[in-house]
């Protein structure tokens, strides 16, 4: 059965509400993270250093991914997705402290370890609401939220090249981006629900990959083998993110500004790649399209590798970034998709697999580097990535077999 069109400003401003929440996310995220190396010389870290530090946000986010599910039934998750991000632009202004302040790393680590709990539940939190936000509106937005956390990292990847070429201290920087955070954060919740509403039932297609069982060893095999598929396009992504701009400055020998600029560049294929994945899944199919825009992203992670002038290693972050666009998103959208009951918890378990991989895979590139080096580290996520693509013709199978046992129950007998 179709599902009913409500009044489309009650989708303009719920959609609009949580679209801000996914930026503002993907704001503080970059801001931090496109100044990686500037806090790896004031802090003078190795680069298992660097990577130590970076687990900080690695075992916080964990944390946070597993207590998510508890806290969305307790409270508000309307007050949910307005303090949790004004926690991370205090949380952000510590940073800003520890390193113009009192460059302190013990106080850098423990504030990234609390941002990391934060942001860990914030991302569940706007993962849920926003797959009730697809399903009352009827076709796939899911990516596209993702893409405006794209565009969120685009901006303060941006910022944060901006300021570093203007010599800015970081908590000047931090403070400006807080504040930004913060009026965010206010705005949204004037847009969004009080409580989650209930999710309208989906229908299931033979494309779908979701599996709508309510429980059993059926619904947990898909789980596994979906977040095992996401860990690894999130690994890949994760370790362009936290090392682009260092492999960049350290492995090329480019400047921190060109560094700070490729990290740019990688994100805003990325923001392109989550705007327009929805018309390709749809055109193409989950599964051949992962495929597709992996096999250009393991173009574009051997280009940066290879790469020794700027344009090629542009280029290869061009590439790596279109071609690890969907991976994440794709998948929350599967999780999401799943019953009201499990909804919460699968967006849980599959978040805890992509951003697992995604925050534990820096910190072992890091200690690899110091070994080999930081470029050839870089091989690593090529080749999990590989591995990932082998797995997704294998996780589309199971749901198209589920969806044929489901279909026909959902339709009058004869």
């Amino acid at each position: 059965m179709a599902i009913a069109a409500k009044p489309a400003s009650r989708f303009t401003g719920e959609r609009l509400g949580i679209s801000l929440v996914f930026f503002l996310a993907g704001l503080w995220y970059a801001s931090w993270v496109g100044r990686l190396s500037v806090i790896g010389d004031v802090f003078d870290f190795s680069s298992s250093g660097l990577g130590a530090f970076l687990a900080c946000l690695t075992a916080g986010s964990l944390v946070g991914l597993s207590v998510a599910p508890m806290l969305i039934r307790r409270f508000s998750i309307r007050n949910l997705l307005l303090y949790l991000p004004l926690a991370l632009a205090i949380g952000l202004l510590l940073m800003g402290l520890s390193i113009s302040t009192f460059v302190e790393p013990i106080l850098a680590y423990v504030v990234l370890l609390g941002s990391g709990i934060i942001f860990g539940t914030l991302d569940v939190a706007m993962n849920v609401y926003g797959g009730g936000v697809e399903r009352r509106q009827g076709h796939s937005i899911l990516p596209s939220l993702h893409g405006f956390f794209s565009l969120g990292t685009l901006l303060g990847a941006g910022a944060a090249t901006a300021t570093i070429s203007l010599q800015w201290p970081s908590l000047w920087h931090f403070s400006v981006i807080s504040l930004i955070i913060a009026a965010l954060a206010v705005w949204s919740t004037t847009l969004v629900a009080d409580e989650t509403p209930t999710p309208a039932p989906t229908p299931v297609t033979e494309e779908s990959w979701s599996s709508n069982a309510a429980s059993g060893r059926y619904t947990r095999y898909t789980l596994l083998l979906l977040g095992l598929m996401v860990a690894g396009l999130s690994f890949t992504e994760g370790a362009a993110n936290d090392w682009l701009a260092v492999a960049t400055n350290t492995g090329h020998g480019f400047s921190h500004s060109l560094g700070a600029l490729v990290f740019t560049l990688f994100v805003a294929a990325m923001t392109l790649g989550r705007f327009t994945g929805g018309q390709i899944v749809d055109r193409l199919g989950s599964v051949r399209a992962l495929l597709l825009m992996g096999g250009i992203g393991l173009f574009g992670v051997a280009l940066f590798i290879a790469g020794d002038s700027a344009w090629s290693i542009g280029m290869g972050a061009l590439f790596w970034g279109l071609g690890s666009s969907l991976g994440f998103p794709v998948g929350m959208s599967i999780a999401a998709s799943h019953s009201k009951h499990l909804g919460p918890r699968a967006v849980s378990i599959v978040s805890g697999f992509g951003y697992g991989a995604m925050l534990s895979g820096p910190p072992l590139i890091g200690l690899l580097g110091d070994h080999i080096g930081i470029l050839p580290a870089l091989w690593l996520p090529a080749l999990v990535m590989l591995g990932s693509l082998l797995l997704t013709p294998i996780v589309g199978k199971p749901a198209r077999r589920e969806a044929k046992k489901v279909i026909p129950a959902a339709e009058p007998g004869p």
